[in-house]
């Protein structure tokens, strides 16, 4: 099945191709959107707004995460 944790460091990364390479990789071998969703795309952008509010991320990294 797909590595979730992948999907979310590549878009902590700002890796967009690579997230939605993943994220569709993800899709055809039938995994859960939800839990694409919830554990891949929603837990990397928990991790780019913790880092965000400890000034560790600026707002064109929020930016390039959010793409």
């Amino acid at each position: 099945m797909a590595d979730l944790k992948e999907i979310a460091e590549n878009l902590i990364q700002g890796k967009a191709d690579k997230v939605k390479e993943l994220v569709q990789k993800a899709i055809d071998e039938g995994e859960d959107v939800q839990r694409i969703l919830n554990e891949g795309l929603l837990a990397g952008m928990s991790v780019v707004g913790e880092k965000f509010k400890k000034n560790e991320f600026y707002v064109p990294e929020v930016l390039i995460a959010a793409r």
